[in-house]
């Protein structure tokens, strides 16, 4: 969850920013397709987070669900990983 004081338009901004650093990781990667949480993990790297810090890539897959794979592509896995941000705001 992304907890911000800040609009929902930073906050959106910070999504896309995570989106980008893992498309920038996955771009040259053999990994898919992906056929579950371990392989996801394995193939993840340590640190690719949102830039307001609050949630790695890691914590992200553990709100997937068994019907989220395979994951097919980047394009894919970003769009998953993504669609699990929720966005709270800090009162």
């Amino acid at each position: 969850m992304i907890t911000t004081n800040h609009p929902l338009s930073e906050a959106l901004r910070d999504i896309q920013e995570f989106k980008l650093r893992l498309a920038e990781y996955f771009k040259d990667k053999d990994v898919f397709p992906i056929k579950n949480r371990t392989e996801l993990a394995n193939a993840l790297p340590c640190g690719i987070s949102l830039p307001c810090g609050d949630i790695e890539a890691a914590e992200l897959v553990k709100l997937l669900t068994d019907n989220d794979f395979p994951i097919k592509d980047v394009e894919d896995l970003v769009m998953k990983l993504a669609n699990k941000c929720l966005i709270e705001k800090k009162e």
